[in-house]
């Protein structure tokens, strides 16, 4: 009876855990991903962005811009009401996300996560959010 009681209880704390995880980030999410044919030399992982509760709308500076160096750009934006508009084109100096929620509230934080695959390494001095930068292998 002992051993039962304390599966249970483990059960029970698990599916807890994982109802809590699910809540912890936002479920409707958009992935746009742009590829060229190019080599890939560097990959740049941008650190994650949040667009704060009752904020419609946001832009994310890229930093590797050259259209003819960049190779491939991926960002999913996550949101808590619906999946986000995100628009750039490979080459942009911004990604643009625009929340969408019926309510007008915005309510919680959305999540941007993003990479690029460039030909070059590019360095911007005094940026907060440079991307961290390393050497692609393909």
């Amino acid at each position: 009876m002992y051993n039962l009681k304390v599966i249970v209880l483990i059960l029970s704390l698990a599916v807890s855990l994982e109802g809590k995880s699910k809540k912890a980030s936002p479920p409707h999410c958009t992935q746009v991903t742009k590829d060229t044919d190019y080599i890939s030399r560097f990959k740049m992982d941008y650190p994650v962005v949040y667009i704060i509760p009752g904020q419609r709308e946001a832009y994310q500076q890229m930093f590797c811009v050259n259209p003819s160096e960049v190779n491939r750009a991926v960002t999913t934006v996550c949101d808590w009401a619906a999946p986000p508009q995100v628009q750039f084109t490979l080459g942009d100096e911004y990604m643009h996300v625009v929340r969408q929620d019926p309510t007008g509230r915005y309510s919680g934080n959305a999540v941007i996560t993003t990479y690029q695959l460039c030909s070059h390494n590019i360095h911007k001095n005094n940026q907060t959010l440079t991307p961290v930068v390393s050497e692609y292998e393909y």
